[in-house]
């Protein structure tokens, strides 16, 4: 439901509970444990991420999640 405040309070929820979307992929991703790599561009490590197509959360080691990627606006 794009674009409208259902999609809106989701984002929200899921921001709250530590969840980033990544625009490249089009998905949320919340990390599994403390990144082993962490600098200005990006973070690797192990993450969950939510699978839309067969909608339930898979676990993704050795991500690398590049910061130009991250969806940052507040949503407060």
């Amino acid at each position: 439901m794009e674009g409208t405040k259902a999609q809106y309070l989701a984002a929200k929820a899921l921001k709250k509970q530590s969840w980033r979307f990544h625009t490249k992929y089009m998905m949320w991703f919340q990390r599994h444990e403390e990144p082993k790599i962490i600098n200005e561009e990006f973070e690797q490590g192990t993450y969950i991420y939510f699978d839309y197509e067969k909608w339930g959360q898979r676990k993704k080691e050795g991500f690398t999640f590049e910061y130009k990627y991250l969806e940052d606006r507040d949503l407060n």
